[in-house]
């Protein structure tokens, strides 16, 4: 089980623990005064300590001034690069996000990056908040746009593993080259370090073995020899925070894999080549 209560504890709470000491270290103080000019929500708070205090009391007479604190954190964190108010805003929600955390569990995802994917969308979500559309109830807004987003992600992370290559597929799919004799060599073979060796890559997707979206990162960045980069510029156009975290994963999510290839790569290279 992927997400129980004490992974969630062990990791998560860890991690918003961190971005809340740097929520209210002492150099975002600047950039909080500034803010004081901008947004009346601020004016009677000294400091982002003062705001996140007033946005952890849940009594319902405070809503309204909760509901205006997260609108301006939400303008501030859209208008400006600076961490301060990325931190501040996952500090404030880290009692939804704690609990949107400890709701999923299953094996489609690795556990840390559970936690990196429930903050990067909360935060996506933000940025992308439309203030001037949606002018109440922010908050819940944010809560369901945020868990819409992060279940919908591993939906398609489940579909994904589920989903198989046939053998006809591949055989369409992959190059003729895959039926051409090794070529000798003096050498013993050898797998480096960085990646499997195409041959053995080949052989593994052969089998039909793999889910699509293994098949898919393989055949671009180690049959192909495309940059990863350029292969998720392909998948994700137009949101750069989206393009990050799909990198970020397939970076992982190939690193996995080639992990677990690699232990098999030099017997699968010595064999002779197989069709499909």
């Amino acid at each position: 089980m992927v997400g129980g209560p004490s992974a969630v504890s062990d990791f998560f709470g860890h991690l918003l623990g961190l971005l809340r000491v740097e929520a209210l270290s002492a150099r975002h103080q600047a950039v909080f005064t500034a803010a004081r000019t901008r947004r009346p929500a601020f004016a009677r708070h000294v400091g982002l300590e003062s705001v996140l205090s007033t946005m952890a009391d849940a009594r319902e007479e405070t809503y309204p001034e909760r509901e205006a604190l997260t609108r301006a954190l939400l303008a501030e964190c859209q208008a400006s690069s600076t961490p301060a108010w990325t931190t501040a805003l996952a500090s404030a929600y880290a009692p939804m996000l704690h609990r949107l955390r400890r709701r999923i569990i299953g094996n489609a995802v690795p556990r840390e990056d559970l936690d990196q994917l429930v903050l990067a969308t909360f935060l996506s979500v933000a940025r992308g908040f439309p203030l001037m559309r949606w002018g109440d109830w922010t908050a819940a807004r944010l809560r369901q746009q945020t868990a819409r987003e992060v279940f919908r992600h591993l939906r398609k992370e489940r579909a994904e593993q589920h989903e198989t290559y046939t053998q006809a597929q591949l055989a369409e799919w992959l190059p003729d080259t895959r039926h051409a004799a090794p070529v000798e060599s003096p050498r013993r073979p050898s797998v480096r370090r960085s990646f499997v060796r195409r041959d053995a890559v080949l052989v593994h997707l052969a089998q039909a073995t793999l889910p699509r979206s293994d098949v898919e990162v393989l055949m671009a960045t180690v049959v192909r020899r495309e940059k990863l980069r350029a292969y998720v510029s392909r998948l994700v156009e137009g949101d750069a925070a989206e393009a990050e975290r799909t990198y970020q994963r397939l970076k992982r999510q190939r690193t996995r894999l080639m992990q677990r290839l690699r232990t098999q790569a030099v017997d699968a290279a010595a064999q002779p080549s197989r069709g499909c």
